[in-house]
C-alpha cells in the first residue's frame, strides 16, 4: 500500500513537473493592459491555464513564476536606447533559457515590447509557437517590435484594421 501510494505521489509530480506552460512577455502600460485582458478571456476559456511571464513591471496577473526583466528602452533619452534594448533583449534570452529548463514551454505570446524579440527567435528555433499581437495604438505605422515580431512569430494579430495594410498576413481580431 506504501509502494501504490509512493508510486502516485512521484506520477502527480511528473505530471505536474510537465504541465503545459505558455510564456507570456509584456512590459508597463498599454503592454500591461492588454496582456491583463488577454489572460483574462483565456481564463474564460481555459481556466486551468499555466503561464509563467516575463516583463519590466511586477507581477499582479498569478503567474507560476515571473521573472523581472530591465526595462527595454528609455523614451526621453535617444542615444542609450539602442544599448538598452540589446541589454533588455539578453536579459530576458537568458531568463527564457532558465524558464524552458524549468518549465515544459509550448510557446510564447507577447504583447510587447522589444524584450519578446529574442525569446521569440529561441521558442522559433525549439519549434515552438509564438504568437504576438502588435500594440492597440497602432493605427498607421508599425512598432519596431513589430516589424521584427511579424518575421518571427507563427501568428501576427493587428487590433485595427489600417494595419492589415502595413501587415497583409495578419489576423485582424479587434481590440482587446
Amino acid at each position: 500500500m506504501v509502494l501504490i501510494s509512493f508510486i502516485f505521489v512521484s506520477l502527480v509530480q511528473v505530471v505536474c513537473m510537465h504541465e503545459k506552460v505558455i510564456l507570456v512577455i509584456y512590459g508597463r502600460g498599454g503592454h500591461k493592459e492588454q496582456m491583463r485582458r488577454l489572460l483574462n478571456e483565456l481564463r474564460k476559456s481555459s481556466p486551468n491555464l499555466k503561464f509563467v511571464s516575463i516583463a519590466d513591471v511586477d507581477d499582479k496577473f498569478g503567474s507560476q513564476c515571473h521573472l523581472k526583466c530591465p526595462e527595454p528602452r528609455d523614451k526621453f533619452n535617444l542615444w542609450s536606447a539602442p544599448f538598452k534594448l540589446i541589454y533588455s533583449g539578453a536579459v530576458s534570452l537568458i531568463q527564457s533559457v532558465r524558464l524552458v529548463a524549468k518549465y515544459r514551454i509550448t510557446g510564447i505570446v507577447s504583447t510587447g515590447p522589444g524584450m519578446a524579440v529574442f525569446p521569440s527567435i529561441l521558442f522559433r528555433l525549439l519549434g515552438k509557437q509564438v504568437v504576438y499581437i502588435e500594440s492597440w495604438s497602432r493605427f498607421y505605422s508599425a512598432s519596431l517590435t513589430g516589424r521584427f515580431m511579424y518575421c518571427i512569430s507563427n501568428i501576427f494579430y493587428v487590433q485595427n484594421k489600417t494595419m492589415k495594410s502595413i501587415f497583409p498576413n495578419a489576423k485582424y481580431t479587434g481590440r482587446l
